[in-house]
């Protein structure tokens, strides 16, 4: 992952425990690359070394996944267009501003029915994090997950690099950084203001 030193994040594993949801790529090679937008956690709590999530068995890339494949999975956090009209002490040309994370690690395939409800679990768990009565696999439909659980692949990832980036205007002066967060928040779009809140507290 290409990170000028001034954006390389410092917890790169904190992009993940906020934005789990990833781009999961694997092939490379003679295998055709495919990609799918999926939610992949952390396995427990303060684990930086193993993540969990699942596709759907009718995802043809679910069929591809083996024991030891190298996979790459890329988590975006907020992003927005900066304009240059937003800066003045510092003249400057359009760019964008973004938090990202990416894991490259191994695959291990998980196919028993406890270890799938283990990566449900946990991937729900996370979900639910801060809400005031949490769904729990428990409360689903009576029979719904039975049904469900064989429609899907789960995986573990055992991660081998974890890198960060963020792009928050660190070479511009506060002033224009106020600028380009007051711009942001004005737009109103929810990654916009996710954005300016990032900007605000790096400053």
């Amino acid at each position: 992952m290409y990170v000028p030193p001034q954006y390389r994040a410092m917890d790169p594993a904190a992009i993940i425990h906020r934005y789990p949801f990833a781009q999961f790529i694997t092939g490379g090679g003679d295998a055709p690359l495919m990609a799918t937008s999926t939610p992949i956690c952390f396995e427990r709590d303060g684990d930086e070394t193993r993540l969990v999530g699942h596709l759907s068995r009718g995802n043809p890339q679910a069929a591809t996944l083996e024991e030891g494949m190298p996979i790459l999975a890329i988590f975006a956090g907020p992003h927005a267009y900066i304009s240059p009209a937003w800066y003045r002490e510092k003249p400057e040309v359009p760019t964008w501003n973004y938090v990202t994370a990416q894991v490259r690690g191994r695959l291990t395939p998980i196919d028993d029915g406890e270890g799938q409800l283990a990566v449900l679990r946990r991937t729900a768990a996370v979900a639910e994090q801060g809400a005031r009565d949490p769904w729990r696999l428990e409360k689903a439909p009576e029979g719904r997950v039975d049904f469900l659980l064989p429609m899907i692949r789960s995986f573990r990832i055992h991660v081998e690099a974890i890198e960060g980036a963020t792009k928050l205007g660190q070479k511009h002066p506060v002033g224009d950084r106020m600028r380009v967060i007051c711009a942001l928040t004005a737009k109103g779009g929810g990654t916009e203001t996710d954005l300016a809140r990032l900007m605000a507290d790096a400053i």
